[in-house]
C-alpha cells in the first residue's frame, strides 16, 4: 500500500478521476437505456408487483372504464345535470398515458362530493355545476379494479401507477373552468400533491 502510494503520486490520482468520470458516463448511458427500453430491473419490479396481486386482480390490469362513467355513484349519488342550455362547470382533459377519476367537492376538501367521473387517457369530459366554489381532485392510474377498497370501504381503484393531486378551491360564476392535464415539467399550472384521505 505504501509502495504504491510513493511510486504513484499524481499519476494515480489522474487515473482515479478518469475512472470515476467513466463510471458516471456509464451510469448516464444506463439511465438513458432505462428511458428508451425496459431494463431487467424494471421487469423484476413488474414481476414482483404482479406476484403480489390476487388472481382476481390480475384480470383487471388492462381494464378501463368509459369516459363519463361514475364508479362511485352508490356512495356519492348521480352527478348534477344542468337544466339549461348553458351552465357553469368544470371541463377536464386527461393526460396521455394515464386514465383519471375526477372528484369534485363543494367548497374545500372537507366539503361534500358533488360530482365525480372516470376519464380515459387523452379524453375530455365536462361536469355541469351550479355557480359556487369547488375543489377538484385528480386520481391517476392504470388497471381499474371494481374490487379495490379505498377510504371508508369505498370500492373501485387503480392497481398501478396511482397518483393523487388537487387544485386549490376555485370559484365558478357563469363560466367553465378547464383543466388540461399533461405529465410535463414547468407547465403553467401545477396541481398539488394529495392522497386518498383527502380525495374521498
Amino acid at each position: 500500500m505504501n509502495t504504491l502510494g510513493k511510486g504513484c503520486g499524481l499519476g494515480c490520482l489522474i487515473f482515479v478521476l478518469i475512472y470515476l468520470s467513466f463510471g458516471v458516463l456509464v451510469l448516464i448511458e444506463r439511465d438513458n437505456d432505462v428511458k428508451s427500453s425496459p431494463s431487467s430491473i424494471q421487469k423484476r419490479k413488474e414481476k414482483s408487483f404482479q406476484s403480489e396481486l390476487t388472481e382476481e386482480d390480475k384480470q383487471y390490469l388492462d381494464n378501463s372504464l368509459s369516459t363519463g362513467e361514475t364508479p362511485y355513484s352508490q356512495y356519492y349519488g348521480n352527478n348534477y345535470k344542468c337544466p339549461y342550455d348553458q351552465c357553469s362547470g368544470i371541463n377536464v382533459t386527461a393526460p396521455q398515458g394515464s386514465d383519471i377519476v375526477v372528484i369534485i367537492k363543494r367548497g374545500s376538501q372537507k366539503g361534500k362530493v358533488v360530482a365525480h367521473g372516470y376519464i380515459r387517457s387523452g379524453a375530455s369530459y365536462q361536469f355541469d355545476l351550479p355557480d359556487g366554489t369547488y375543489q377538484t381532485f385528480f386520481y391517476y392510474g392504470r388497471g381499474w379494479s371494481p374490487n379495490k377498497v379505498m377510504k371508508d370501504g369505498i370500492k373501485g381503484g387503480f392497481l398501478q401507477d396511482e397518483i393523487f393531486s388537487k387544485d386549490n378551491p376555485q370559484k365558478i360564476f357563469r363560466g367553465v373552468l378547464s383543466y388540461i392535464l399533461q405529465l410535463q415539467r414547468n407547465g403553467n399550472f401545477q396541481t398539488k400533491e394529495s392522497n386518498a384521505a383527502e380525495a374521498f
